[in-house]
């Protein structure tokens, strides 16, 4: 039954990529939304550790991808304009490496 989890959660992110790979972050935004509970769901029952871990990391990853999204669509980015794409490419690049550790003052 896990597994349903899993690839609904699949299903989503490979949505969630196409739309943001064509610039609808508006979308892109609430498909990777939709995708987590589920890999949150399907990593309770996981079971073999190098699963999980993996899930895991692309769950935050995931989680990243649509913190950066919420910064365009709330800026009023949700389309296609050059100035969401800025702002999109400037939180990639600009993610700290060691964000939410201990030590980073």
């Amino acid at each position: 039954m896990h597994n349903n989890f899993k690839e609904l959660a699949v299903a989503y992110v490979k949505q969630a990529v196409v739309e943001d790979s064509t610039r609808n972050y508006a979308r892109a935004f609430s498909l990777y939304l939709k995708a987590l509970p589920y890999f949150k769901t399907h990593l309770k029952y996981e079971k073999n550790s190098i699963i999980k871990e993996t899930i895991t990391q692309k769950f935050v990853e995931y989680l990243s991808r649509a913190e950066e999204i919420h910064i365009v669509v709330d800026d009023g980015g949700g389309g296609t304009t050059s100035n969401g794409d800025a702002i999109v490419a400037s939180c990639t690049k600009s993610k700290p490496k060691n964000r939410g550790r201990e030590g980073d003052d």
